[in-house]
């Protein structure tokens, strides 16, 4: 079984999917066949109330289409169950607010400079944590970074503030290298940044839902739209979404917003 899984993730991967969205389909596929030994209709509908019993909309939603397109791979289409349905959010949460965001910065910058920068240019320019961890300081001189994925090409611009204020903290690095690295000198990972990130939560208060993986990529996104009069087209530019829909979610307001707005307005 294992063989069956490896190659379908070689299908994946030539289907030029990105590798998080790889990764994210071999855990799917290893979820199933912990508790199945084959596909077939009664199984794939088992596993679907399973996930709903078990998991949010979201997640169980993702291991289905998940599932579905291994089925529809090893050419059994008819074990397709039907897509989960998720109620449409009318609100964006788990984004940090600028209290946070400050909460943040004033312990890295005492505890931890590393980590400081990693949050100023996630913050400052709306990467992922695996662009990120791909910069180079040549691309910090330079102003930008280009990212190719899916066939695609992404300029992410590196504010010019941005790169004055930690030229001096770079100053070490050479050109071809990367601007962070783990304690031991090697590249950096997402998993041990998650984890410092946790850890950072629980130093400053600030909740770990917030303090997730995209956390200042979102956080990126609003204050950008807010600075802009929500000129979704622009900050859909910045953050390389294929859909500007994606983008618009950031024009949602968090519950937490709605009820200080509602409280504020109601007068009658």
């Amino acid at each position: 079984m294992q063989n069956k899984i490896e190659e379908f993730l070689d299908y994946l991967y030539e289907c030029e999917m990105s590798p998080n969205t790889i990764q994210s389909y071999k855990y799917s596929v290893k979820q199933y066949f912990s508790r199945y030994s084959e596909i077939t209709k009664k199984n794939m509908i088992d596993f679907k109330k399973y996930l709903i019993e078990n998991k949010t909309a979201t997640t169980a939603g993702l291991r289905i289409v998940t599932m579905n397109k291994y089925c529809d791979w090893i050419g059994k289409p008819d074990c397709k169950v039907k897509a989960v349905k998720s109620q449409k959010k009318f609100f964006i949460d788990n984004i940090p607010d600028d209290e946070d965001y400050q909460k943040v910065l004033e312990y890295t910058k005492k505890h931890n400079e590393k980590y400081y920068w990693m949050i100023r240019f996630l913050a400052g320019t709306g990467m992922r944590i695996s662009e990120l961890l791909s910069v180079t300081k040549k691309d910090l001189q330079r102003g930008f970074i280009e990212i190719h994925s899916k066939g695609k090409e992404r300029r992410i611009i590196i504010p010019k503030s941005l790169a004055e204020e930690s030229a001096n903290y770079f100053s070490q690095r050479k050109e071809e290298e990367y601007l962070f690295y783990s304690r031991l000198g090697n590249k950096m990972n997402e998993r041990g940044v998650n984890s410092c990130f946790k850890y950072i939560a629980e130093q400053t208060g600030v909740k770990k839902e917030v303090l997730h993986p995209h956390a200042f990529r979102h956080y990126f996104a609003k204050k950008m739209l807010k600075a802009t009069n929500n000129d979704i087209s622009l900050v859909s530019s910045y953050l390389g979404h294929s859909n500007i829909a994606t983008t618009a979610i950031y024009t949602m307001t968090s519950r937490k917003e709605q009820e200080e707005q509602l409280n504020q307005n109601m007068t009658w």
